[in-house]
């Protein structure tokens, strides 16, 4: 048997247990860990640390050893940035004329960048916004991005296998930024949404978090990054000779996506309230046996943390 590292999980070890006093045991730690008393185990609340401790003496009831920096516990600092949405705004500008967005129906801010306070620029529609080298494949190639914010389309062209779209998608904010860009415009293709806008958009106002560790030069965030509404993507479109079906419909045949300038610019404030919160991960081990796999450990990972209450309506609010 191999090492067994066990993080975050939150069901006791019944090895051995019968099926019926398995599930009896599995819903008691349902019941507990979704109590009301926990308020919904936002990450860095009360009720979140309430709960790990709760983990941490179950792991210590069936014998495993602990594997933290604090007993069972290994804390984690986090930033935590709420948007403002009274005092931000977002507004296009063309041929001299502001039009005022509407917050959550036509778009929303993200706050998983360093954010700015006012940020105004020019528009680029990148199509998927994508580099892959090892398919040959940049839609960035011959764009002017130097101080533009970068409109583009979520997902990805024939061709590319998904472990690799999934690669280059994690390292396209830096692309942008190494290429001048200082923001994003990501429009969600309503044909390939498991969740409709409507719904998402209310996502809108639980916190943003980040780890609250000095920042590598390398890790340059993008000062704004927006999602777009496609049922009013053309007002991004207007003018330039392309419409939002069009994009759309390339893109759900997963054909490659023109590129080129949008004659409209993008005014945003972006006003959002700060903290900084320290949560925990709880970490166990189940030592081996077998002789030629002990060195090798086996990781096992699950949430603990929810999202807490809800803002979005009043009464019964915890998640």
């Amino acid at each position: 048997m191999r090492y067994v590292l066990v993080i975050f999980a939150a069901g006791a070890a019944l090895w051995a247990a019968e099926p019926g006093k398995l599930a009896a045991s599995w819903w008691k730690h349902v019941e507990i860990l979704a109590d009301d008393k926990m308020e919904g185990r936002d990450t860095g609340s009360p009720g979140h640390r309430m709960a790990a401790n709760y983990v941490a003496q179950e792991f210590e009831r069936n014998g495993l050893k602990a594997a933290g920096t604090d007993g069972y516990l290994q804390p984690v600092p986090f930033q935590v940035r709420r948007i403002d949405e009274a005092n931000s705004s977002v507004e296009l500008i063309r041929d001299g004329k502001v039009e005022k967005m509407q917050l959550g129906r036509e778009v929303t801010i993200g706050l998983r960048t360093a954010p700015e306070p006012k940020v105004e620029a020019g528009l680029v529609f990148a199509g998927y916004a994508l580099v892959v080298p090892e398919k040959n494949f940049d839609d960035l190639a011959g764009l002017d991005l130097k101080g533009k914010i970068v409109v583009m389309v979520t997902g990805v062209p024939a061709g590319i296998p998904a472990e690799l779209a999934a690669h280059y998608q994690t390292e396209r904010s830096k692309r942008l930024r190494d290429a001048g860009a200082i923001g994003t415009i990501s429009i969600a293709n309503p044909a390939q949404m498991d969740v409709p806008w409507a719904r998402a958009s209310r996502a809108r106002l639980l916190p943003s978090m980040s780890l609250d560790v000095p920042p590598k030069p390398e890790d340059g965030a993008l000062q704004l990054a927006l999602s777009w509404n496609a049922e009013h993507g053309d007002k991004l479109f207007a003018g330039s000779g392309h419409t939002m079906a069009e994009l759309l419909a390339l893109s759900t045949a997963k054909k490659q996506l023109p590129r080129f300038p949008l004659p409209v610019r993008v005014r945003a404030v972006q006003s959002y309230e700060k903290e900084k919160v320290e949560s925990q991960n709880v970490v166990a081990l189940l030592p081996g046996s077998d002789a030629k796999l002990k060195d090798e450990i086996v990781v096992l990972s699950a949430h603990l943390d929810h999202v807490g209450k809800s803002r979005a309506f009043e009464g019964d609010a915890i998640h």
